[in-house]
């Protein structure tokens, strides 16, 4: 019986490792995941601290003052 031959071996192994093709696209994915997912969440803090201030804004104006 045949030992297991790995998935890989290792000739192959590095012939992807020292593959270009696709290592810009990558970073620009990289770049986008890093600054659009956090704009996100601070977009939505911001949103909501500035409904909550028009809120307040909006029930100081209808208060009867004399």
């Amino acid at each position: 019986m045949k030992p297991a031959k790995p998935m890989m071996s290792l000739r192959r192994l590095r012939k992807v490792l020292k593959d270009q093709a696709g290592a810009t696209t990558l970073e620009w994915a990289l770049l986008l995941g890093v600054i659009a997912i956090p704009s996100y969440y601070i977009i939505q803090a911001a949103l909501s601290a500035l409904v909550a201030h028009y809120q307040m804004i909006i029930t100081l104006n209808a208060l009867p003052f004399p």
